[in-house]
């Protein structure tokens, strides 16, 4: 199962995973963007399983020159930035947050 809790404020969401980061969460945040947000945190404290899609999704959202703050990422995310050869282009000291 995977959910996700959401606040907006201004030009920013806040975002939790909990379960799965898939294709299913992919389209539930792409719900709640508006043409007005520019910055996502997504807190993957409570990700269970992450796939290719979540990172995908969020290697995208960079590319159209959002901003991107992550926390608290399992080791999986990782792995799939490196098995997309996306590891040496994302700057994690700025992307992750403490």
């Amino acid at each position: 199962m995977n959910t996700i809790t959401t606040r907006k404020e201004a030009k920013n969401l806040d975002i939790t995973v909990r379960g799965d980061f898939n294709l299913r969460t992919k389209k539930m945040i792409l719900s709640r963007l508006t043409p007005a947000i520019h910055t996502l945190k997504i807190n993957l404290a409570y990700c269970e399983r992450m796939d290719s899609e979540g990172v995908i999704f969020m290697h995208r959202w960079l590319l159209k020159g959002n901003n991107l703050r992550i926390v608290k990422p399992p080791v999986i995310f990782f792995e799939i930035l490196e098995i997309l050869g996306l590891d040496g282009s994302w700057n994690l000291d700025e992307i992750i947050a403490n």
